[in-house]
C-alpha cells in the first residue's frame, strides 16, 4: 500500500514577506490615517488663511501648514493635489469674504457714488489689516500660478473691480463733484494705499515709535483715506 506523505508547510521566505509588506504599503501610501479624515478640506483652507496672517504666501509650504494644523502632510495632499491648488482655494475663500463685505456697502450706498468710494476704501483697508498678505497672495500665487483656472479667477474678479470703479467714476463726474478720470486709476490707488499701509509698518515704527498704538494709527489712517480718495478726484 502506497503511503501518503503529509506535506509540511514551508516557512515564508524573507523575499516573500518583504513583497507582502511592500504591497501593503503601496495600498495605503499617500492616504491619511482614518482618524485624520475627520479634518476636511474646508478646515485646512481656514487654517491656511489663518497662517497667511503671519507668513507671506511664498513661505507657506504644505509641511508648514501640516505642522500648524496638527495633521500629517498626506492629509493635505489627499484634498489638494499640490501647493498651488491649496493657495488657490485659500484665495477663493478670502475673496469670498471680501466680496461679501464690499457687496453690503455697494447695496447700501448704491445711489451715493462718493460715499460708496469712501466706504469701499475703508472696507478694503480693514480687510487688508486683518489679512496683510491678501494682495500678495493674489499677485504672487494666483496670477503666477501654473493653473489656468487660477489665472481665470484673477482675471474675472479684476475685471469686475475695474468695471465697478469705472462706473463709480462716471457717476461722480456726472454729478459734477469730480473731474473726468478713469476709475481704474482710483482702483489701483486704493489697493496700493491699503496694502502699503500694512506692509510699511517699519516706516510707522520710525514715525511713531516701535511701541505705537496700532489701533489708534489704524483709525487715523482710515479717516485720512476716506477724505483723500474723494479730495483727490474733486473738480479743480
Amino acid at each position: 500500500m502506497t503511503s501518503i506523505r503529509t506535506m509540511k508547510p514551508q516557512p515564508a521566505t524573507r523575499d516573500g514577506a518583504a513583497h507582502r509588506r511592500t504591497v501593503r504599503r503601496r495600498r495605503v501610501r499617500g492616504r491619511p490615517a482614518t482618524s485624520e479624515l475627520s479634518v476636511g478640506a474646508e478646515t485646512l483652507v481656514l487654517k491656511a488663511c489663518e497662517l497667511l496672517r503671519e507668513v507671506a504666501p511664498r513661505e507657506l509650504s504644505l509641511l508648514k501648514l501640516a505642522r500648524y494644523a496638527g495633521v500629517d502632510r498626506s492629509l493635505i495632499r489627499y484634498y489638494f493635489t499640490d501647493r498651488a491648488s491649496l493657495l488657490l482655494a485659500a484665495a477663493r475663500h478670502l475673496f469670498g469674504l471680501l466680496r461679501g463685505r464690499l457687496g453690503l456697502i455697494e447695496g447700501r450706498l448704491a445711489d451715493e457714488p462718493e460715499g460708496r468710494i469712501r466706504e469701499l476704501a475703508a472696507g478694503l483697508l480693514e480687510f487688508q489689516i486683518e489679512h496683510p498678505y491678501f494682495h500678495r497672495l493674489m499677485i504672487d500665487e494666483v496670477v503666477n500660478s501654473p493653473k489656468a483656472d487660477a489665472r481665470a479667477f484673477f482675471r474675472s474678479f479684476t475685471e469686475q473691480g475695474v468695471a465697478n470703479f469705472r462706473t463709480m467714476a462716471a457717476a461722480t463726474t456726472r454729478r459734477g463733484a469730480a473731474r473726468d478720470y478713469d476709475g481704474v486709476f482710483l482702483y489701483l490707488a486704493i489697493i496700493g494705499m491699503c496694502e502699503f499701509f500694512v506692509t510699511g509698518r517699519p516706516i510707522l515704527e520710525v514715525a511713531f515709535g516701535e511701541e505705537f498704538d496700532r489701533a489708534d494709527i489704524n483709525r487715523r489712517y482710515e479717516r485720512f483715506l476716506r477724505e483723500y480718495v474723494i479730495d483727490g478726484i474733486r473738480r479743480r
